[in-house]
């Protein structure tokens, strides 16, 4: 699986908070906004179904939502 990069523009306030969790929970600010967002997909596809993602060979991917 490869990254993607992105900017991320956040409120200062919730910056800070969520490098204090971050820290308590000994992860950077990025994992943490990784870990959160993985936990959210898992959450919504729960209750959704199952999300699909079909690589093609340029490399765009087609997202199946059941």
């Amino acid at each position: 699986m490869s990254t993607v990069f992105f900017n991320l523009r956040i409120d200062e306030e919730l910056n800070e908070r969520l490098v204090k969790i971050a820290a308590e929970e000994g992860r950077s600010k990025n994992k943490q906004i990784e870990y959160i967002l993985k936990e959210y997909v898992k959450k919504y596809e729960q209750s959704n179904g199952a999300i699909n993602i079909n690589q093609t060979n340029n490399g765009n991917a087609t997202v199946n939502i059941k």
